[in-house]
């Protein structure tokens, strides 16, 4: 009987951690949502939400706060196709240019070009190979040094390879048009320097209409160079420590058949 008492209070114990567990994964997933609120409204309408970056929008929806808006007193009445546009560009997560001018205005000003460095790193990259004799297998490591490479805006970093690259926001605006089967398309523009230089030909921007570049050839900013992808690496012999390949193992037999030992060297 104590058995009994100690079994199913374990049971309710890993019962109880799985019912936490179930309750905090619901609470999680509607973190994005918040509570309802209580409307007297009556038709199809939206709700203006303004995030902490002063971005608004109007949503057609009743929650408090909503993926990181929250809900203001404006409203407006919505037709039945100004609904439908509306629920897109929830969808899509669409910002309208006209409502967001000094929002988008602020990020301008504050996105400044940049320098990033270039730099070397050494990689001990493990090279498995695998030995059978008889009905023993086994397998052992040799490592190999290899240069990798990556960007920093630190300009006293150690390893620094010479070459450095000017960093620069373009941004990104869009048009939502009905296409040949009478469904909403998203229709972006090319990126540009200033988003008001599209003199209003493009009625809204995405939440993440800004991407960084290479101010020089165009390019979207990549951060996982290797030497294979980059043969014109600036004196790379200068920034690796060791440019020797070595090789240094040790190997350990099992007397079971098909036995594989992995084996992890300094």
């Amino acid at each position: 009987m104590n058995n009994m008492r100690l079994n199913l209070g374990k049971f309710l114990s890993l019962r109880g951690v799985s019912l936490v567990l179930v309750t905090t994964v619901m609470i999680t997933g509607l973190s994005g949502c918040g509570k309802k609120a209580e409307c007297d409204i009556k038709g199809d309408h939206a709700h203006l939400y303004i995030n902490e970056q002063n971005f608004s929008r109007y949503i057609n929806k009743e929650y408090l706060s909503y993926e990181g808006y929250e809900r203001q007193e404006d409203y407006k009445v919505l037709s039945e196709d100004e609904k439908k546009l509306c629920k897109f560009e929830d969808k899509k997560d669409l910002l309208r240019i006209d409502e967001n001018i000094d929002a988008i205005a602020a990020v301008q000003e504050k996105n400044h070009d940049y320098i990033e460095y270039r730099y070397a790193y050494t990689y001990l990259m493990p090279i498995p190979h695998h030995v059978r004799s008889g009905k023993t297998s086994y397998t052992y490591f040799t490592y190999i040094p290899v240069t990798h490479h990556s960007w920093t805006s630190n300009p006293e970093h150690s390893r620094l390879t010479g070459e450095q690259r000017r960093c620069h926001h373009v941004y990104q605006a869009c048009n939502v048009v009905i296409d040949e089967n009478g469904k909403y398309v998203v229709v972006p523009s090319d990126y540009v320097d200033d988003i008001f230089s599209l003199n209003g030909e493009y009625t809204y921007i995405k939440e993440s209409f800004c991407k960084v570049i290479d101010a020089e050839y165009g390019y979207d900013l990549d951060y996982e160079d290797g030497v294979e992808d980059d043969p014109d690496l600036i004196d790379e012999n200068a920034v690796t420590e060791d440019n020797t390949v070595t090789q240094s193992y040790n190997t350990q037999e099992f007397d079971v058949t098909g036995a594989k030992l992995v084996k992890k060297l300094s």
